[in-house]
């Protein structure tokens, strides 16, 4: 032990000899960058690309993002036929510097591996200066670009989704011939299942409809990325069964939630419904 204490001592004078001198200006740290610790959450990203033919084409992708210490892994679902049109589980793994530096590369799905790097803002909510490519596959070779200038900018970007928890409110509708409104009671899951989707549970109440008055979210209702679904038991025995859609509208904080697509059935007030709900 006295030698350890010994060697340890004579550590810095050691550093010394090696920089030329001890002066007041000279500085030395041995502590490694600390690797950032924030981003977890629900995540949804976007890039452009030059399809060679068309035009620039968008492409979509969102899921789960859990960050242990720097290391990154999750589940995605992307937005493209070659990958099963949002259906199928893309796993990724990556890393996150301690400079908030992200680069996640994909499981190979069908052939094709998803790679993306991006700067993660300081408060862990959005993804800037990002890129993207897709080797091989069904995709033939993708890789995203930057296209125009300025904030309309057509470039990869990503945001981490806010949690929906919490009360949703609609304006009277007509969907499918019905002058209701809703509201929905949300709480979702703070962690994601072995899909990357993070679950819903919650309740609707209904005002204007001659057939039900409330509804009970089922176990299949879940959010990924800024894509979903919605399945509801409705009072009167129907189901409204709905895809979900997340959207962010400039200057406001808060996004809408659209049930699209929404079908109720089962009782007398079958149809189609549509609602937009913050």
């Amino acid at each position: 032990m006295t030698g350890l204490r010994n060697l340890l001592a004579a550590l810095p004078v050691f550093l010394c000899v090696l920089v030329a001198g001890c002066g007041k200006d000279v500085f030395i740290s041995l502590v490694p960058p600390t690797p950032a610790t924030t981003g977890t959450g629900n995540w949804f990203f976007s890039g452009y690309y030059a399809d060679g033919c068309c035009g620039i084409v968008p492409y979509y992708f969102g899921g789960s993002l859990i960050n242990n210490g720097g290391q990154l892994s999750g589940v995605l679902h992307i937005d493209q036929s070659c990958f099963g049109s949002y259906a199928t589980d893309v796993p990724y793994t990556g890393t996150l510097d301690g400079k908030n530096n992200l680069s996640i590369t994909s499981s190979p799905i069908s052939g094709q591996i998803l790679t993306l790097q991006g700067t993660m803002s300081a408060d862990a909510s959005t993804l800037n200066g990002g890129t993207f490519s897709v080797a091989r596959g069904c995709a033939g070779g993708i890789l995203s670009g930057t296209f125009g200038s300025g904030p309309f900018a057509e470039e990869t970007q990503g945001i981490r989704v806010p949690g929906l928890t919490g009360t949703w409110t609609s304006s009277p509708t007509t969907g499918g011939g019905l002058g209701i409104s809703v509201t929905e009671q949300l709480t979702q899951s703070s962690t994601p299942d072995a899909h990357g989707d993070y679950a819903l549970t919650g309740t609707m109440t209904v005002q204007g409809s001659p057939c039900f008055t409330k509804g009970t979210l089922q176990t299949t209702s879940f959010v990924s990325g800024e894509e979903g679904h919605e399945l509801l038991l409705m009072d009167d025995g129907s189901t409204l069964d709905a895809s979900l859609m997340v959207s962010f509208v400039a200057n406001q904080t808060k996004p809408i939630l659209g049930l699209e697509q929404a079908v109720i059935a089962g009782g007398k007030c079958n149809g189609e419904l549509n609602v937009n709900l913050q």
